[in-house]
């Protein structure tokens, strides 16, 4: 039931279950923090710098036309501001639609790069707990590949679930998550303690020989 990374300690069906619920909720937290990081809290201060920007450049140029047409009369900048404020409303309103909109698809390839390693790190965390669960129940062969797939298909889609769920694609992609599972879940029906059938058979022999 440890949570060792080491590949020769056995693990029972209780300490798969525990360890890949464990791990799922982990990884799943640091995809969804990622995410939001990604597609919210960096593109909306990005969106927010530029459109302070876009408010100045629009601001002093209304401000140096007024100063223009004023043609040395006396001129009140900061009512000239307060008006070029009043009137750039409209366009600001309209740049920050497009620029958050810019900003947003910027920083989503950076959001997906993210989930990914959330998933290979959880396929990499889960699939050496199968491998111990396989060795306790004493599994050989290639078609333990089968339950490695399995936990890869389990972690890829809970890595991947804040984003299926922000474009509407969770019910869509869910089979996927039970694909993996019906792949995952024959090894909790394997054996136990079938790793040490080849240790100590040596034990007890030429006890008792005198010369």
């Amino acid at each position: 039931m440890s949570f060792s990374l080491d590949l020769t300690k056995p693990l029972g069906r209780l300490g798969l279950v525990i360890n890949t619920f464990v791990l799922g909720a982990v990884f799943y937290g640091i995809s969804v923090g990622a995410y939001y990081y990604m597609s919210h809290t960096l593109p909306e201060s990005d969106a927010h710098a530029k459109e302070a920007a876009a408010k100045v450049a629009l601001v002093d140029k209304a401000v140096a036309k007024a100063k223009t047409a004023a043609k040395g009369k006396a001129f009140d900048e900061k009512a000239a501001v307060a008006a070029a404020e009043a009137a750039a409303e409209p366009e600001l309103k309209k740049q920050a639609e497009e620029i958050h909109h810019r900003a947003v698809e910027g920083w989503a390839p950076f959001a997906v790069f993210l989930l990914i390693l959330s998933a290979i790190f959880f396929s990499g965390f889960l699939s050496i707990y199968v491998q111990r669960r396989a060795n306790d129940a004493g599994l050989k062969g290639l078609w333990i590949f089968q339950n490695h797939l399995g936990a890869w298909t389990l972690a890829g889609f809970v890595a991947f679930i804040p984003l299926l769920q922000a474009k509407g694609l969770f019910g869509a992609w869910s089979p996927i998550f039970f694909m993996g599972l019906m792949v995952f879940v024959p090894l909790l029906f394997a054996g136990e303690g079938h790793h040490d059938h080849d240790h100590d058979h040596g034990d007890g022999h030429d006890h008792g020989h005198t010369h």
